[in-house]
């Protein structure tokens, strides 16, 4: 096949601004089923979106379902239905998994065996594999993924090392700072933020790695430099098929250190009874930190207070480090071990990782505080699983004088299995819990306050240990409004989110607007 000459050049949009690349080139390493038409067709873009196609796009056909033994989906649109919207709006090239239909003689039509790893594929190539001048960090794991990129990204500034981030909150390359639409973007999408880092100078780009990118194949083609695994526990059973294959795909990560030529580190947090699971599939160099067990970074002694955390760790039992984190909770000992061994692994002086910890004041939407002349303190938290909650209501309690009031719900159409094990938590360890709204979706509010409901202990009763109020701004309100001095206020789930979904709607709502907005009526009132 023929290739293209080519060079590091800027990317726009979704498109490349001069030496565009023949199909043929893209289509090396695919499994290819059939093809029709001009292999040799120049491709000026390339999307999985029929909106988004201009002339001289490639159109790849995301199909609706997906179907491995670790995860099953029903996606709400198939690629494939739109195949004559993008070739009306000046598609020349389709990818996809069905056999060859009706297409015009003038657009290539190519079938492929898995339209997914295509995309991956395809991506990297038409972006002139960005990865690969990059240093690129991937962190997995249930909890603590955005903790950890935030925190690490500070050690990389302190060390002069410029790194853009890409994640739950934001997706920041250069001088942009984007609102994340999704953990970790299509293919195409991250393979485009890769050249755009590039293109802008950046030395590298700190990543979460969701386990739903991950089993899809968004990352594949992505060479990674170091990988992290925080934690497992229960999230997402709606879509992989059970913590066997949750597992799976975070492990996923770990094998794609294999195809980096340049030395791959994988840190493992090795309190997790899922560590030697993701050892042992990973041939990179492994460094472990832990709390509790032995490890490379362990920590040797710590202290939580109301203004943050002191502790200090041993590296691999020959040097001691210490360092006072602004942020709260003991959870974020957990965090700062993690980018400390990321620190560790790239040997970093420990004064600048030291400086890099210690500077990072808050992480947007995690365990952040509402400050609005309040004397109770009210924290807004993104904890939406069983075990981030009770972590941090644990770290809660430790600031608490008076009682502990908890407010929180759960995501429609996600994981049920999760609802009445988050119900039961908040009610054993808070001291009074508003069950309320989280995103509900296309689900009925109230069948899901029910679900959450079916875990409560039945030696709690409604009205004296919790309650149910489904408008969630009414119960950060309710919340607001009971707590008296010393006690501390737990508003979890959404965290940085300034939205809340119901039914397909977007709304904007922000708890810390609504719990700062609650407080100011409270103290005029």
């Amino acid at each position: 096949m023929r290739g293209y000459l080519g060079k590091k050049n800027l990317c726009l949009g979704l498109e490349r601004n001069n030496f565009m690349p023949f199909l043929s080139k893209l289509l090396n390493g695919l499994e290819i089923m059939a093809i029709t038409g001009n292999p040799d067709v120049v491709i000026h873009g390339i999307t999985d979106d029929s909106r988004e196609i201009k002339l001289g796009f490639l159109f790849v056909c995301m199909p609706s379902v997906y179907n491995s033994p670790n995860a099953y989906w029903v996606f709400k649109t198939d690629g494939n239905d739109y195949i004559p919207d993008a070739i009306k709006k000046g598609a020349v090239a389709i990818v996809s998994q069905n056999p060859i239909c009706n297409i015009p003689d003038n657009v290539t039509y190519v079938q492929v065996r898995d339209a997914r790893i295509s995309m991956s594929r395809i991506a990297a190539e038409f972006f002139n594999n960005p990865s690969e001048k990059l240093k690129v960090v991937g962190v997995t794991g249930t909890n603590g993924k955005t903790s950890t990129c935030y925190l690490a990204r500070s050690i990389f500034s302190a060390s002069n090392v410029n790194m853009g981030i890409l994640g739950t909150i934001i997706q920041s390359v250069g001088k942009s700072d984007v609102p994340a639409s999704m953990t970790t973007p299509e293919a195409h999408r991250l393979q485009k933020m890769l050249l755009d880092a590039v293109s802008e100078g950046m030395d590298g780009i700190i990543m979460e790695a969701s386990s739903h990118a991950l089993e899809l194949k968004r990352v594949d083609d992505i060479k990674f430099d170091v990988a992290v695994f925080t934690n497992l526990t229960q999230d997402h059973l709606d879509f992989h098929r059970d913590m066997d294959g949750y597992l799976a795909a975070k492990i996923k990560l770990f094998h794609e250190l294999m195809k980096n030529d340049k030395p791959s580190f994988a840190i493992i947090n090795n309190d997790d009874p899922a560590a030697k699971n993701v050892i042992s599939n990973t041939k990179a160099e492994v460094i472990t930190y832990a709390v509790n067990s032995k490890a490379d970074v362990k920590i040797l002694d710590f202290q939580s207070t109301p203004e943050g955390m002191n502790f200090k760790a041993s590296i691999f039992g020959k040097k001691e480090f210490k360092a006072r984190l602004q942020l709260l909770g003991d959870h974020n000992l957990y965090n700062a071990l993690s980018a400390l061994s990321i620190g560790v692994s790239q040997n970093f002086d420990l004064e600048a990782i030291k400086n890099g910890l210690e500077s990072v004041s808050s992480v947007p939407g995690r365990f952040e505080r509402v400050n609005s002349g309040q004397d109770f303190t009210v924290v807004v938290d993104y904890a939406h699983t069983p075990d981030a909650l009770e972590r941090v209501l644990k770290a809660a309690r430790k600031l608490t004088e008076g009682k502990l009031i908890a407010v929180f719900g759960c995501g429609g159409d996600r994981d049920k299995g999760k609802r009445p094990i988050m119900g039961h938590a908040a009610t054993e360890l808070s001291d009074y819990s508003v069950v309320t709204s989280d995103n509900p979706r296309s689900e009925d509010p109230i069948e899901i306050i029910s679900q959450i409901q079916a875990g409560i202990d039945k030696r709690w009763s409604e009205g004296k240990r919790y309650e149910l109020i489904s408008d969630r701004r009414s119960a950060i309100q309710k919340a607001i409004n009971i707590a008296e001095k010393g006690d501390v206020v737990v508003i979890a789930g959404k965290g940085h989110e300034n939205y809340q979904i119901i039914g397909a709607k977007r709304n904007h709502f922000d708890d810390r607007e609504e719990a700062s907005e609650a407080i100011k009526n409270r103290l005029t009132n």
